[in-house]
């Protein structure tokens, strides 16, 4: 017992003595990168470029949804099988913010979404807009994924 809470106070002490990190220039560009990969992809119509750019344990947030938890339930609710045949035609991002440390960082920022889909044999026009915050890992390659995105529409 004595040991287990020595070394709770030792790692305490540790966790609050370490720097405070900032994301490496470098690092930041490679986030930036991802996330306009991940809007061109969109913008592409390309569904594997999209997904080439989360991890496959990811998980989406979407307003007022339970979360989506790895790439099988993406696929399910971004590319249903049998659903209505969707086309973005403009998708634009603006990173706002950027930050992390290590091998954590995130992108937050606002967005555009303009798309087509058919409904009862006709062709609906709809467009969204509003925030968006995607959490990044780096794997020991120093390869950035989205590991988490939220996103929530604005009025």
């Amino acid at each position: 017992m004595r040991r287990g809470a020595a070394a709770i106070v030792l790692a305490a002490a540790v966790a609050s003595a370490a720097p405070v990190g900032r994301l490496a220039p470098r690092d930041e560009a490679k986030i930036r990168a991802v996330n306009e990969r991940y809007a061109a992809g969109w913008r592409a119509n390309d569904a594997d470029a999209v997904r080439a750019t989360f991890w496959p344990d990811a998980v989406l947030i979407p307003q007022g949804s339970e979360p989506i938890r790895g790439m099988d339930a993406i696929n399910r609710f971004w590319w249903p099988a049998g659903g209505p045949a969707t086309t973005v035609t403009a998708f634009t991002v603006t990173t706002d913010e950027v930050g992390g440390s290590g091998a954590m960082a995130f992108a937050r920022g606002s967005f555009r979404l303009d798309f087509t889909y058919e409904e009862n044999g006709k062709k609906v026009e709809r467009t969204n807009r509003g925030n968006y915050l995607n959490v990044f890992s780096r794997d020991s390659r120093g390869t950035w994924r989205i590991s988490h995105r939220m996103w929530g529409d604005r009025r």
